[in-house]
């Protein structure tokens, strides 16, 4: 163990802690493993490399050779004995501690921790995957193989106890391999393992070595004579005090197998395949290249075809590879042909009604002759049906057809051009069954409502054939008459109305069925226009005034805070008396007044203030001039905008 750790151990009673001790089966310990493959073929002049694979300890072939393979080129039997010292038939349970702790027996005890770690006392024992992660001062390595577990032992300064211990099933009269690896984790007084089956040692103690993590292997061959099961252990002869700290891991106990295998190797004569001498013939009567040979297992022609036969149509070399077990020989033959034309009319033609298609069955120097009885190279034709030709060339045919399907067009009609009212929608449907839309604004729907005065069209597509129809669409302007705000008159002058406007016609409330009226004194002037999208009516209320004190009444204002319009006040310019102005709402309650002429009405009053609306307005006042001083009175409406 590390130095300064002896005092923390003393320990008065070692716990023999049976950990799982298990009995392995042993059936099936030795099994044949080893495979030379099936009997085989070898062409003659030919070798082949027979393996026994790797792995095992020792070869011995028929031939005398001792390697793992042997090349061979003489029919034969040839066979392999191999000897396997432990690579199948593993009868340690957790030899590698990949379980953990467990699957063992042993003098010592499991790690109860202290000052230095979890093996801080001698005789304890523990799983790792590094032994400094078990004790501060050992040492940090890997196991055997790497990456998986090692039992981590603080060796105990008594001599002989058992570390480790399992019992297994053997077969009797059996050699077996036993095995393990040691490794030292601090570099003083190493530890000294002596292996013992059934109580009696086997094979020589095991020294660690003095550097940490160099591990070290123990095999020995045991045979089984009439035992049935055993006790294999491993135990510690250094009783040291300082150091004497080591790991083990991949105990191994294992059948010590011999196997034997033998193949048989053939050696098989090329086979002679024989297309004959080169030949000649008219295209149209094809040639049969025979390359038959008993027990051939397979043909290979230059165009990929695998059978025994081949039809040679067109000119060339032709050649075959004939393979009689895994041997294979080639023969060849030239195929002169005649020209032969050649026709291809294509795939099935689906022309749109009203067009044609053009069949082509062009090649130089021949003659045709159509199921038409056309004799031209090519066909045009705007008809459904089955279209074939011959074309002949110096005797040599050949014959093509197309099918021609003619396909109907959509139909389409989004009426005649018209005129509606330019309030009235118009909805057109072009609906045509499995078509596609197109509009002129690129909508793809097959009905469509037209608000605007405009040209439309539609495009219809079905099946590849496409049809078109346009539509003018013109609007009927509604009737409207706008006579304008309320205004003064001055006495003694005229103003004129204008309700005109086009495609209507005008009714005022006199009866004159004229555009314009002329007027002279104050009233109410109605008019109502119509045509035959309905009717519309305005009206206006005319106040006379002597005009010597113009006064001009605002028909709107917005007292919304942004500095303009923010009050509604009469504007004139002489001095009055009498002046006094009235607010009312459309229900005549009165909402403000003011007698100062100064003062304007910035939309308040009610019991809820005021909101965007029109309101009534009634202003007197007596204007103080050179021709009169007439009390006058004037009336209107005002809009309150926000």
């Amino acid at each position: 163990m590390a130095n300064a750790l002896r005092h923390h151990t003393a320990i008065g009673l070692l716990m023999a802690l049976l950990l799982g001790m298990v009995q392995h089966s042993a059936n099936a310990q030795c099994t044949n493993a080893l495979d030379l493959g099936n009997d085989l073929f070898i062409c003659e002049g030919s070798t082949v490399v027979l393996n026994a694979g790797a792995g095992y300890q020792s070869y011995a072939w028929s031939t005398g050779s001792t390697g793992q393979s042997i090349v061979v080129g003489a029919a034969g039997t040839y066979s392999c004995t191999v000897t396997d010292f432990g690579t199948t038939g593993e009868l340690v349970t957790n030899g590698n501690f990949s379980q953990g702790a467990t699957g063992f027996s042993s003098d010592y005890v499991p790690g109860y921790g202290g000052s230095y770690g979890l093996l801080s006392g001698a005789g304890t024992y523990a799983t790792t995957t590094s032994p400094n992660l078990v004790h501060n001062n050992f040492y940090a390595f890997g196991d055997h193989t790497g990456g998986g577990n090692m039992l981590v032992v603080n060796g105990a300064q008594v001599p002989g106890q058992n570390i480790w211990c399992q019992t297994i099933t053997v077969e009797p009269n059996t050699d077996y391999a036993f095995s393990a690896w040691l490794a030292t984790a601090y570099p003083e007084s190493p530890a000294e393992l002596v292996f013992t089956i059934n109580g009696i040692t086997v094979g020589d103690p095991l020294l660690a070595s003095f550097a940490t993590g160099q591990w070290l292997n123990f095999y020995t061959i045991w045979n089984s004579g009439a035992n049935t099961s055993i006790t294999i252990c491993i135990s510690n002869q250094n009783t040291l005090d300082s150091g004497n700290d080591f790991a083990l891991d991949d105990i191994s106990f294992a059948p010590f197998c011999t196997y034997t295998d033998e193949v048989v190797v053939n050696v098989q004569a090329f086979p002679q395949p024989d297309l004959g001498p080169d030949v000649a013939v008219c295209a149209g009567s094809p040639v049969l290249l025979n390359a038959t040979w008993p027990n051939a297992d397979a043909y290979a022609w230059q165009d990929g075809s695998t059978a025994p036969t081949l039809s040679a149509t067109t000119p060339g070399w032709y050649w075959v590879d004939v393979t009689e077990n895994g041997c294979t020989a080639r023969d060849s033959v030239q195929v002169s042909i005649a020209p032969m034309p050649t026709v291809e009319l294509g795939p099935p033609q689906q022309p749109c009604a009203g067009t044609t298609v053009t069949l082509n069955a062009t090649y130089p120097g021949a003659t045709y002759l159509w199921n038409t009885g056309s004799t031209t190279a090519t066909l045009t034709t705007g008809s459904s049906g089955t279209y074939s030709v011959v074309v002949d060339l110096d005797g040599c045919t050949a014959t093509d057809a197309v099918v021609v399907t003619v396909i109907p067009l959509p139909e389409v009609d989004l009426g005649p051009d018209t005129t509606v009212c330019a309030d009235d929608p118009l909805t057109v449907d072009a609906t045509w069954p499995n078509s596609s839309y197109l509009w002129e604004d690129g909508s793809t729907g097959p009905a469509r409502t037209l608000t605007e005065s405009d040209v439309y069209w539609v495009q219809l597509t079905r099946q590849g054939c496409t049809v078109r129809d346009t539509l003018v669409l013109g609007h009927i302007p509604l009737p409207y008459a706008d006579l304008g705000p309320d205004f003064l008159l001055c006495i003694g002058r005229t103003a004129e109305l204008d309700a005109s406007g086009p495609e209507q016609t005008v009714l005022w409330d006199n009866g004159d069925t004229l555009g314009q009226r002329v007027i002279n004194e104050e009233g109410t002037y109605a008019v109502t226009v119509s045509n035959v999208c309905g009717l519309w009516q305005d009206t206006i209320v005319i106040t006379q005034d002597r005009c010597d004190c113009p006064v001009f009444v605002p028909n709107a204002f917005s007292p919304d805070g942004d500095g303009l319009n923010e009050g509604f006040r009469p504007q004139f310019d002489c001095d009055v008396e009498d002046y006094r102005i009235r607010i009312f709402d459309r229900w005549g309650r009165e909402l403000w007044t003011s007698t100062d002429p100064l003062e304007a009405w910035d939309g308040g009053g009610g019991d809820n203030g005021t909101s965007i609306g029109i309101y009534a307005w009634r202003l007197q006042l007596r204007p103080i001039t050179v021709n009169d001083r007439t009390l006058r009175k004037l009336q209107g409406h005002v809009l309150l905008l926000r």
